[in-house]
């Protein structure tokens, strides 16, 4: 090879490197959007009524034969909120991914956080749910309505309420079939078998739904925080 043919590739390799390496930097500055979720989707269909939904999680576990052991993921709706310390007693069967946080206030809308979870890091998910009320919005008490909302949501999280409605675990059917015996559970929604683990799209049924799912009201006065 000549001297010049070397110092070309010498400069292309120079020149591929700094894309390489000036790619790489960029997806640690400026990483990607998240992929959205796709696939499965757990928990009740909006305007579903209560008692529809409650039959229908029954039957996604019932219709696992009894000699099935293939783990899968299943949502847990509580029949009341839990505070962080009150969910390993109920998960102890299954592994816990997620846990959904909600501040109920009597006709107020407010947010529903889903948020990944251990036991032992319940207290992580519930700070990154402020965290991201925080982003959404100043949770400013004498601004718009949206942010008193979430300047209220923020204090009582931050006080540690029970505020735990629902969890998004994994076990076999039989572990499953466990939980879905304690009183303190509502619902156990199982899905597919070959449903993969944050693919899949989580709405809840929250406690105080007793007829029907769907937004609820949004006319009373936001208290204070």
């Amino acid at each position: 090879m000549t001297r010049s043919g070397a110092a070309t590739v010498m400069t292309v390799a120079v020149v591929a490197a700094l894309v390489v390496g000036g790619c790489y930097l960029l997806g640690r500055t400026h990483p990607p959007r998240a992929t959205p979720v796709t696939g499965d989707v757990v928990g009740p269909d909006t305007g579903e009524s209560v008692s529809d939904y409650l039959a229908r999680a029954r039957q996604t576990l019932t219709a696992v034969p009894t000699d099935d052991a293939m783990p899968r993921w299943a949502l847990i709706s509580l029949r009341d909120p839990l505070t962080d310390g009150q969910v390993a007693p109920v998960v102890s069967p299954v592994s816990l991914s997620q846990v959904v946080l909600h501040v109920a206030i009597p006709g107020v809308r407010t947010p529903v956080t889903v948020e990944p979870a251990g036991v032992s890091a319940i207290g992580t998910a519930r700070d990154r749910a402020i965290g991201e009320l925080m982003t959404r919005n100043d949770p400013d008490p004498d601004g718009s309505r949206d942010q008193r909302i979430a300047a209220v949501t923020i204090s009582r999280l931050r006080s540690g309420c029970a505020c735990v409605i629902a969890l998004v675990v994994r076990g076999s059917p039989d572990r499953l079939r466990t939980v879905a015996a304690d009183p303190r559970v509502r619902a156990v929604e199982v899905l597919p078998a070959d449903a993969a683990g944050g693919l899949f799209a989580v709405r809840t049924l929250l406690p105080e739904d007793t007829s029907s799912t769907g937004p609820a009201a949004d006319t009373a006065t936001v208290p204070p925080p």
